[in-house]
């Protein structure tokens, strides 16, 4: 559909929390509204169950119908309209309704998931459509699978009076849902079956609601607008110097602070778009990796021109608030092909793994993808994305490799297999002569796929290659390390060249079988982007049918903090922990500490504090589920208290270097041809998978890699961990670590002197200038003495940071953020203990909730008791003066304090 919008500016668009005049709906009508002021907040809300007229069945045949008291406390008023089946007339709904005063409106419906597209109009007007691909701005769950979303419809212009609402379902069959629906004059935040103004009542012992209202970007203290250019790109194209990001007009380095973003997000509402926008600047968001697909759902061959519309939009948007834009548009797993559907021989509705490192008709379609995307100008700006600056940079690949477990001849259909196999015969023939002389080298082993008739050569499982490591172990995995490398090498020179790409390409972010061996071939294969990606997440146990993706009733699950990890781990992995390849940047586009699980809090810190210490070059939370902070949990949630709520310190710290980079402590040379023959690196890279890929690694697959001796992980901790690989190879050195890590004590502190990492007592401490604090368990430690400040913390975990906003040492700075949370969890939310796990008893709802505490934090400072002290909302907006800083009371209500001169 086309959505119908209005030119409002951010400020505009952004104002709800004004006096509203609702109608409170009685019957199918709504009641006689009063008459409102100019400018007032106007809304009319009604129940989608109460029509005027209809043909959906009456609500005793409801297929969706609430099942019990709780369900039905999900929906306004207890009920829904729903139908399912086949249609055999087309389904309606028509409604009578009362709008007080002539204006534009927005229309906003809440429904069933996105099932059931429909198209609505009032009295005569033209008719606006819901396609099924529409953007869910909420989300509540009645049960498994039934769940009720608030959408955007559009926009309609009504005069004050009585109109008709006609809606009709355009498919003929399928489910279909409605609960209420609200016009409205300002742009409103949806919060589940709350009216505008409404706030949900909670009385949860030990916890307070974190339920802000919308922002209308008035002045805040603490907003980092500033941070960002005018606009993304002002300062040119990003480009790479050394191991930095920097502007190419400027040469200034530049750190990207960054989130992931989804087609939901993509396709929200224009005013929406720009509402996140403006909101992810404020938290100090500079860069957003776009991660979705971009062609037709039904011909894989073209490109969505409708999806491409909006994400033309998306990209203007962002750049308008001098955010960045990376793009990821393939990853297998969006893709099912079949042979009968798409004409790829040999596949039954399977993911296509590995199939673009070979497959050349696929390979073409893949270049339409990228043709079509880089060289059609972007209506919102005129400019084709190949030359606009504020595209960052493009993803050739996402998660998959010729090395990781999915390449196996379960995957990959014989057919397709075959065209690989011959050019492997290839390969070999050039290198032995031929493939006789091939066999002779490897002791007369063969595989079961071996065909030198016709010239092809089988591939032996991963797990063979990297534990037996015979001759036909190490030209397995030399071809398929050279033959992925002449993927990359190629399709970066026709996106740069061919098509005339002006910005940075990186390869692929993936891991391997085998961390030590092959992964090493894994980097050197993606050495020819212009950086290097990788992903990493982190959590306890978490066990469910949708546990890859999503929190169910009855899931099992355990809460875990990294802080603790090396006492219960010596060879733990971590997501922050960064291998610096080649001197080339290095980012992390997809990082997560996933719920369910308690300690979220240490995941934004640990990113910005050591990340800024390993010269780390960009942080991708994953991923955005909406325009708004989230009201409840769900499996990658970013939009809460424990994660976003710390972006405005956690940012600055890392973008502007208030962490020292480390000296560089660990430097390993590999020989290129040490490495195909699979002896591998001392230097394991962190292998930290969510469940949705971890299924992928077959039962006992790492049997292996342990037996190999290893770089003691927590060198991460200390600085700079870089690895070569070159022809020639070189000279490794390593650091005296022992001056740095203490087993004993259980400490590991950095080359900096500027953080250290207590990990027996899980907390991490911060000690630069300019950023100071403390996070984990710190009511194990009570009182924390930090250079400039003391901590008193009465609770078990937290976070609190205290950082200088205007370049200044905290104990001179005229201006300081201190940042404050501890846990979060659903309102209702209940579980119970099984045996080592817990087990969801009860998911509860919104708002969320966040831990109480008590607690104190005292400047030393000769001029503390002249400081004043400001408690800010959540939104940063001032809420009371406290007092002085000679001594300021923490509140659990309070996430954000000022502290000025």
């Amino acid at each position: 559909m086309r959505w119908q919008w209005l030119k409002w500016t951010v400020a505009t668009v952004a104002v709800v929390s004004i006096v509203s005049v609702g109608m409170k709906q009685l019957s199918c009508q709504a009641t006689k509204p009063v008459k409102p002021a100019t400018n007032q907040l106007v809304w009319v809300w009604w129940e989608a169950e109460k029509p005027t007229v209809t043909n959906f069945p009456p609500a005793e045949r409801n297929p969706f119908a609430p099942q019990n008291e709780r369900e039905a406390a999900v929906l306004s008023e207890g009920r829904w309209i729903g139908i399912t089946g086949r249609y055999e007339q087309t389904p309606f709904l028509e409604y009578e309704v009362t709008v007080p005063q002539t204006s534009d409106y927005h229309f906003f419906v809440r429904k069933f998931w996105k099932h059931g597209p429909f198209r609505w109009k009032f009295d005569d007007q033209p008719w606006q459509e819901v396609p099924f691909e529409v953007s869910l701005l909420d989300s509540e769950e009645l049960r498994t699978f039934i769940v009720a979303n608030w959408i955007y419809a559009g926009q309609v212009h009504l005069t004050a009076g009585k109109h008709r609402l006609r809606i009709e379902q355009t498919t003929a069959e399928g489910a279909a849902a409605y609960d209420c629906f609200l016009l409205i004059n300002r742009l409103w935040i949806p919060k589940g079956k709350l009216k505008p103004g409404e706030r949900t009542q909670t009385a949860v012992v030990g916890w307070c609601p974190f339920d802000p209202d919308a922002d209308n970007f008035s002045p805040s203290p603490i907003d980092l607008r500033s941070l960002n250019e005018k606009f993304a790109g002002e300062k040119g194209f990003i480009t790479v110097k050394g191991d930095q990001f920097v502007h190419s007009k400027t040469g200034e380095p530049v750190r990207f602070w960054g989130v992931n973003a989804g087609p939901d997000i993509v396709r929200l509402p224009k005013p929406f778009v720009d509402y996140l926008a403006r909101h992810l600047a404020k938290l100090g968001v500079n860069i957003v990796r776009v991660h979705g697909s971009v062609w037709r759902s039904e011909n894989m061959r073209q490109v969505d021109t409708d999806y491409l519309d909006k994400l033309f939009y998306f990209i203007a948007a962002m750049k308008r608030q001098g955010i960045y834009t990376g793009l990821s548009v393939y990853f297998p797993l969006w893709l099912r092909l079949s042979e009968q559907r798409d004409g790829f021989a040999g596949y039954k509705d399977q993911h296509p793994f590995a199939l673009l490192f070979f497959n050349r008709d696929f390979q073409e379609i893949y270049k339409g993808w990228w043709r079509t995307l880089l060289t059609t100008p972007n209506p919102y700006t005129g400019v084709p994305l190949k030359d606009e600056p504020a595209v960052a940079y493009v993803e050739l690949v996402n998660e998959d490799s010729y090395l990781f477990w999915t390449f196996n001849y379960d995957a990959v259909p014989a057919p397709q297999m075959e065209l690989l196999e011959r050019e492997f015969g290839e390969w070999l023939e050039r290198k032995y002569g031929s493939l006789d002389n091939a066999l002779k080298a490897w002791n007369g082993r063969k595989h079961q796929r071996d065909d030198f008739a016709q010239k092809r050569v089988g591939f032996l499982h991963l797990w063979e290659i990297f534990n037996q490591r015979d001759k036909r172990c190490q030209d397995t995995a030399e071809f398929l390390a050279k033959h992925q490398r002449d993927f990359f090498e190629a399709t970066v020179k026709f996106i740069k060249g061919e098509l005339g790409y002006k910005g940075l390409v990186v390869c692929s972010n993936w891991i391997t079988a085998d961390e030590r061996t092959l992964g090493p071939l894994d980097k050197w294969s993606n050495l020819v982007g212009d950086f290097m990606d990788r992903h990493g997440y982190f959590g306890g146990t978490h066990k469910g049918e949708r546990a890859g993706w999503a929190i169910s009733v009855g899931d099992l699950y355990s809460d875990l903090s990294a802080l603790t990890l090396p006492a219960k781990d010596p060879s733990f992995s971590l997501p922050v922990m960064d291998i610096c390849y080649n001197s080339k940047p290095s980012i992390i586009s997809e990082i997560n500490w996933t719920p369910p699980n308690r300690f979220r809090a240490e995941f934004p810190v640990l990113c910005a504090a050591y990340g800024a210490l390993q010269g780390s070059d960009g942080f991708f939370f994953f991923a955005l589920s909406g325009p708004f902070w989230q009201r409840t949990l769900s499996k990658f949630a970013i939009q809460t208290p424990t994660v976003m709520g710390q972006f405005p310190a956690c940012a600055l710290i890392y973008r502007k270097g208030l962490i020292k980079v480390a000296d560089t402590i660990v430097k390993v040379e590999a020989r290129l041809a040490d490495l195909f023959a699979l002896k591998g690196v001392p230097v394991r890279a962190p292998i930290n998978l969510d469940e949705l890929r971890a299924k992928d690694i077959p039962a006992g697959g790492r049997a292996k890699t342990e037996q190999i001796q290893a770089l003691d992980p927590l060198a991460f901790f200390v600085g700079r961990v870089i690895l070569n690989i070159s022809e020639q190879g070189g000279t490794s050195e390593i650091a005296d670590l022992s001056r740095f890590i203490d087993r004993g004590k259980q400490t590991v502190v950095s080359a900096t002197g500027e953080l250290v990492w207590d990990y027996g007592r899980g907390v991490v401490l911060l000690k630069s200038p300019m950023a100071q604090g403390a996070v984990g368990f710190l009511g194990k430690i009570g009182r924390i003495e930090l250079p400039d400040a003391t901590i008193e913390f009465n609770g078990e975990y937290g976070s609190v940071l205290v950082v200088a906003m205007d370049d200044r040492p905290i104990r001179t700075s005229r201006k300081i953020l201190v940042q404050v949370v501890t846990e979060e969890q659903n309102n209702g939310w209940q579980v119970e203990r099984q045996g080592d796990l817990f087990r969801i008893v009860q998911l509860g709802s919104a708002p969320l909730l966040v831990q109480n505490f008590s607690g104190t934090l005292t400047f030393r400072r000769p001029d503390a008791a002249r400081l004043r002290v400001t408690a800010l909302n959540a939104n940063g907006y001032p809420l009371k003066v406290l007092g002085s800083a000679k001594q300021i009371s923490l509140a659990p209500d309070v996430l954000y304090y000022l502290v000025t001169q």
